[in-house]
């Protein structure tokens, strides 16, 4: 808001009398009466200056002259504050990353393969494409939890930054393409980051969860997806085997057959 400044009234002096009779007494002055000016920003005006006194020629026969009362000017009003608005909502920079938030994606079965019971037909690319939220140029650190029921694959020439987690990679190639590889991808900067990362692959469905960070820049389109390059999966829903008919907590209160991924937003901070 500007500095308010004191309204200023000014006035002007009484013109002097002219006497019109020789020998008689002046006559009065005219009063100064012009009102002060109205203040010009919020606060008190200050008061108009009083008009001087009007001053009349000596009439001959020497009387003594007669002032002529000045008027009083009056006080320049103020105009009254303005309240100040109401503070922009600060942003919450967890909503640049909404399309992330609560996400789930599910590599559901779309058939049965009577020669493995234990897997089912799927298909073979699922994803979803999210547009990050935020200011272009500026990265953010974002922070995942990643919930999960997958089988196994391999990626080489990774990263480990959580050696607590080593089957979250970053960087790498897919070294098992007739797996499932569950992934998300970042435009800006780019990266991959894998999910589902084993040593070894076989007939398993394991299950994760756990908290990773993600560097994504402001306005870049993030891709949730799971490729396989076989048309089989390992099928969640399989009676009879240890590894099977598992639940992620809080999110499935039902047995779902296929393979499936969800993502909640912990934090999102700027570099």
């Amino acid at each position: 808001m500007p500095v308010s400044m004191a309204g200023m009234a000014a006035v002007t002096g009484g013109s002097a009398g002219v006497p019109t009779v020789s020998g008689g007494a002046g006559a009065a002055g005219t009063a100064g009466a012009q009102p002060g000016t109205a203040g010009s920003a919020a606060g008190a005006g200050a008061g108009g200056t009083g008009g001087s006194g009007g001053i009349v020629a000596p009439p001959v026969g020497g009387a003594a002259p007669i002032s002529g009362a000045g008027g009083a000017g009056s006080g320049g009003a103020g105009a009254p504050a303005q309240d100040a608005g109401p503070d922009a909502a600060e942003v919450d920079p967890a909503d640049f990353a909404a399309g992330l938030h609560e996400l789930f994606m599910r590599d559901a079965c779309t058939g049965e393969y009577p020669p493995q019971p234990d897997t089912c037909i799927h298909e073979q690319l699922v994803e979803q494409e999210v547009t990050f939220g935020g200011e272009a140029g500026v990265v953010y650190d974002v922070a995942l939890r990643v919930r999960g029921l997958f089988e196994p694959t391999t990626i080489s020439g990774a990263q480990t930054p959580l050696p607590q987690h080593p089957y979250f990679k970053v960087g790498g190639t897919v070294a098992a393409g007739d797996w499932s590889h569950w992934h998300i991808e970042v435009s800006d900067p780019p990266q991959t980051y894998w999910l589902n990362h084993y040593p070894s692959t076989a007939h398993i469905i394991y299950k994760e969860d756990f908290e990773a960070t993600l560097a994504i820049a402001g306005g870049a389109e993030v891709v949730v997806r799971v490729i396989d390059g076989n048309d089989r999966q390992m099928d969640n829903a399989q009676e009879g085997l240890a590894d099977r008919r598992q639940l992620i907590e809080g999110v499935t209160d039902e047995v779902l057959d296929g393979q499936m991924l969800r993502l909640d937003v912990v934090s999102v901070e700027a570099r």
